[in-house]
């Protein structure tokens, strides 16, 4: 899918465009949300709120770089917004919840080492604060880049890189027996 070309037909006023759009970007889109909040009403409600904002005032939107990124933005602005009850531009605070994807994780160990490293890692991630879970979701399992992240999180890309450093040196810390393995499942 041209995901620009999709985007200025649903601009223009295509409910075609607007329902690929949705049909592309929803699932990703709840799954990342539901990762943030506990609360799976809120996340699909906030969701349902960015795609009727997106319609309403689709003839006054620009063209973004990455039309993945900037619905995961919006989504998380909103989740921001109606969690907090306070503007959009407010960060999650330190304590929120955010879950691993254990659907996403199975498919990648699977395919690189044995089901009894696979568990481990799993309890491993856990053991990782939300944000340094939230940044190795973004950029290994929805394989953004860490300027996409940076825009999501409304972080400074720097932050991004220092987050992932620490959350793979947090991992490594835990492997004490396989330090080495963790450097083999994320290839940079």
């Amino acid at each position: 899918m041209d995901e620009l070309a999709v985007w200025e037909s649903f601009k223009a006023g295509s409910e075609e465009g607007f329902s690929l759009l949705y049909g592309h970007f929803a699932p990703v889109m709840l799954r990342y949300g539901n990762r943030m909040c506990p609360d799976r009403e809120l996340v699909r409600d906030c969701m349902q709120q960015v795609f009727f904002t997106l319609w309403k005032s689709r003839e006054a939107l620009g063209s973004p770089v990455s039309v993945r990124n900037y619905l995961f933005k919006c989504l998380r602005n909103e989740i921001v917004r109606k969690a907090n009850h306070t503007s959009q531009h407010d960060s999650l605070p330190e304590n929120y919840h955010f879950e691993q994807e254990d659907s996403y994780e199975q498919v990648l160990i699977q395919v690189q080492t044995a089901e009894l490293t696979k568990q481990r890692i799993a309890e491993l991630l856990t053991r990782l604060p939300a944000r340094q879970r939230e940044v190795i979701f973004l950029k290994y399992y929805a394989n953004l880049k860490y300027d996409e992240i940076s825009a999501i999180m409304d972080i400074e890309q720097e932050s991004v890189y220092k987050i992932t450093y620490k959350a793979i040196a947090k991992l490594q810390q835990f492997l004490t027996h396989t330090p080495l393995l963790l450097l083999s499942l994320f290839v940079f």
